[in-house]
């Protein structure tokens, strides 16, 4: 008689697919509604941005001085009202969001370029290179962040403009907060290179005798990606109450432009007559930024590799 092998349990299903970090990624990102609804905000606030002003053509700018509606409420003519020059609320802060989304987009190039290279460069090669970021760092944090860009933009700022335009105002603020925020994020690079520097696949590669350039091309930026992600989009958040603060001291975009700040300034002086000038921006400006902190959030427990 014949009898039967016995099963050979192991615990794991022969068709389960492996849990790879990009599929445990994707498990735990879904899974967290707050960061789902997150990206659904700032995703609707970049197509408002982009497309906003082709479908809705009011001037954020110009009015006609004869049939302008001064401090109107929301109507069929201006969805969100009028400010104190007749100008239309929701074209200004279409326009608005675009200055703010553009800043973001400036800030965090230069913060991420800057912090990935300096961090990586520091962390992996110690020495001389490392002492000499570490005193530049902490001559930055020396200084109080905010005040180190309200101080670049108010010397060059009326210089630039006056030269070059609006543009160049708009780059001066980026570059005058980028200077401030990316120390943190290069510390954050430099502290998880040195942990990585040490890993066993890195010693590996340097008996096997690769250069130093393959190693951190290979074995540190692809794994320091994720600390970067999560630390520029947190920053963010800080980046967009920075430049609305900015504008709203006059030391960003100038009229007649447009920009959050600008629009919450000026409707601060017209909250007796019509207080949701103030009020729109300031939504705004309030769901802009807990839609990037809830984001980082979702990024950081997604690629945490210890949960």
């Amino acid at each position: 008689m014949i009898r039967d092998e016995p099963e050979v349990v192991t615990g794991i299903e022969p068709d389960e697919p492996p849990d790879t970090g990009r599929e445990r990624f994707r498990r735990r990102f879904r899974g967290n509604r707050p960061a789902l609804l997150a990206a659904a905000v700032i995703l609707l606030a970049v197509l408002a941005a982009v497309f906003g002003p082709l479908l809705w053509t009011a001037s954020p700018s110009t009015f006609d001085p004869l049939t302008a509606q001064l401090d109107a409420f929301p109507s069929a003519a201006h969805p969100l009202g009028t400010d104190h020059l007749g100008r239309d609320l929701l074209a200004r802060l279409l326009a608005g969001l675009r200055v703010s989304l553009l800043v973001v987009a400036l800030v965090e190039s230069l913060n991420v370029s800057l912090g990935l290279l300096t961090g990586v460069v520091a962390g992996y090669f110690r020495g001389t290179i490392d002492e000499i970021f570490l005193r530049i760092s902490d001559i930055l944090f020396a200084f109080p962040g905010l005040l180190l860009a309200i101080l670049l933009a108010g010397v060059f700022g009326q210089h630039l403009g006056n030269a070059y335009g609006g543009l160049a105002r708009l780059a001066l603020v980026s570059v005058a907060l980028a200077v401030v925020s990316w120390p943190l994020m290069a510390r954050y690079v430099r502290a998880e290179t040195l942990s990585l520097r040490t890993r066993d696949y890195v010693e590996a590669a340097r008996v096997l005798g690769t250069h130093d350039g393959p190693i951190i091309r290979h074995h540190i930026v692809p794994n320091v990606i994720g600390i970067v992600l999560t630390a520029a989009t947190l920053d963010m958040a800080g980046v967009v109450v920075n430049e609305a603060l900015l504008s709203f001291l006059g030391l960003g975009v100038q009229p007649p432009g447009s920009s959050i700040g600008l629009m919450i300034s000026d409707g601060i002086n017209q909250l007796g007559v019509n207080w949701l000038e103030t009020f729109f921006p300031g939504v705004a400006l309030t769901v802009l930024v807990l839609a990037f902190s809830f984001l980082a959030d979702g990024l950081r427990d997604a690629l945490d590799v210890r949960g």
